[in-house]
């Protein structure tokens, strides 16, 4: 499974160069190979929480899974309408949390300090993400918080986040191997030269869900009733297809009332709402695997 890992963040990193070399203002393009990705693996790896939470969960399970499930998503909504500076600020941190603990699944436990290492690692790759294609950025979340400020000090904040993820690793470990100097030397860098939502789409898709659902993959293929991929991937379908067909009506009656970047903004809304109680249950599942 190492090596389809492995195999698909070269492909990433590939995209990545021909995206910034071709295709860096063609929005068709990159909406496009967005798509792809996020159904491929984005929206899936999170679509069997209630399966992680509990190999063998019964109707009655179920049910109490998905109350608390859709309370969360809903107390989440009303942070995102009342105080959505808040509700953006907390979706930054726990997506830095959520995509640093990714570097680390196959690295030996991690206790002490290991939330300023995960927020570190994330934020650090996270922002250069957001950092480096700063007028996209600035424009999508104009709504939401006016960002001229930081224009003269995107590098200063991203060289923060090195700094303090080079820290915290070598104050705490796990010692350095030759991965995590690729990622941080090679790309970082790419991701910041890279056009916002394929460099978004490429980390979040072959640096965090893939990793993720084989991890998940890995769990679940102990128990019977998921011992073979074809098992596994039917388990995956149906929350999945809830995902895209919610998105996609919520999108398509917004068509009428908004512009593009108005979408893209209610569609990074719409993520973080299932990823809000997502981020809860796979790092409780990681933390009783380690």
């Amino acid at each position: 499974m190492n090596r389809i890992e492995n195999i698909a963040k070269a492909l990433g990193i590939i995209l990545c160069l021909i995206f910034m070399l071709f295709f860096q203002n063609n929005l068709t393009v990159q909406l496009a190979l967005f798509g792809v990705i996020l159904i491929a693996v984005g929206i899936p790896h999170g679509a069997i929480d209630h399966l992680i939470s509990n190999p063998k969960i019964d109707q009655k399970g179920l049910f109490k899974f998905l109350l608390i499930y859709i309370s969360m998503i809903a107390g989440y909504s009303a942070v995102w309408y009342f105080i959505p500076v808040v509700a953006l600020l907390a979706f930054l941190f726990m997506s830095a949390y959520h995509f640093g603990q990714s570097h680390f699944f196959n690295e030996s436990s991690l206790k002490n300090y290991s939330l300023l290492l995960y927020v570190s690692r994330g934020g650090y790759f996270l922002f250069a993400i957001l950092l480096g294609d700063w007028e996209a950025t600035k424009l999508i979340l104009s709504p939401l918080v006016n960002l001229e400020y930081l224009n003269n000090s995107r590098l200063f904040v991203l060289g923060a986040f090195l700094f303090s993820t080079l820290l915290a690793q070598n104050l705490f470990g796990p010692k350095f191997g030759k991965k995590h100097i690729l990622e941080l030397v090679i790309l970082g860098p790419i991701l910041y030269l890279s056009p916002l939502l394929i460099g978004f789409v490429v980390y979040f898709g072959f640096w965090h869900a893939l990793p993720s659902m084989m991890t998940e993959y890995k769990f679940l293929r102990s128990f019977k009733a998921y011992d073979s991929f074809k098992k596994f991937a039917i388990q995956l379908l149906p929350f999945s297809l809830i995902s895209f067909v919610g998105i996609g009506l919520i999108l398509f009656f917004g068509l009428e009332f908004l512009d593009n970047t108005q979408l893209i903004l209610l569609f990074f809304v719409l993520i973080s709402l299932i990823s809000f109680p997502h981020i809860f249950y796979m790092d409780s599942f990681l933390k009783k695997q380690n």
